[in-house]
Parts: C-alpha cells; sequence; structure tokens
C-alpha cells in the first residue's frame, strides 16, 4: 500500500464555514484528535481537510473512469497502469509500487 503525505493547512481567520453535527465511531474520533494535536491544527481543520482530500480522489477516480470509458482502446491495461505508476514515482522521487 503507497502512504500518501498529508498536508493539512489553516484557514484563514474571516473564511466562511458552514457548521454541522457529525458523529464518529469513538476509535476514529480518537485517530483524528490525535493527527490534529500532531499536525498543529483544530479537530475541525483537520476534518475538513481529510474530507477536502478524499472528495478529490473520488474525482479524479471518476475522471479516468470517464476516461476510460470513452478511450478508443478501453479501460488501462495493467501493463498502461504500471507504467503510469513509474512515471509518478519518478516525478515524486519514490519507489513505484510493486
Amino acid at each position: 500500500m503507497t502512504v500518501i503525505p498529508f498536508k493539512s493547512h489553516v484557514w484563514p481567520a474571516k473564511r466562511p464555514v458552514v457548521k454541522r453535527s457529525v458523529s464518529l465511531d469513538p476509535d476514529v474520533a480518537t485517530r483524528v484528535q490525535s493527527a490534529a494535536e500532531e499536525d498543529a491544527v483544530s479537530f475541525s481543520t483537520w476534518l475538513n481537510d481529510a474530507a477536502d482530500y478524499a472528495l478529490r480522489l473520488r474525482e479524479g477516480l471518476k475522471g479516468v473512469a470517464e476516461w476510460e470509458a470513452e478511450a478508443p482502446g478501453g479501460p488501462l491495461t495493467a501493463s498502461e497502469i504500471a507504467e503510469g505508476e513509474r512515471a509518478v514515482a519518478a516525478l515524486l522521487g519514490r519507489s513505484a509500487r510493486s
């Protein structure tokens, strides 16, 4: 499994926000609190950033699926995926997944 570092940001003081009440599993809430403290941000900021990150991933995956559906060659082959992972790893200065 590839672990992607997560960078949190600090919201500008006057940024508008929407307040919501959410329910979390106790273990998740504890882990979020620990991560927020480690990143020196609020619980809300950490959750916002994590949700934003997950939504960007989701949108990206949808984009790939749409592209694959329209691509003349069909879905990406395992070889094409591996080639892409190697290219990204090289750009990031990391080893590709095996």
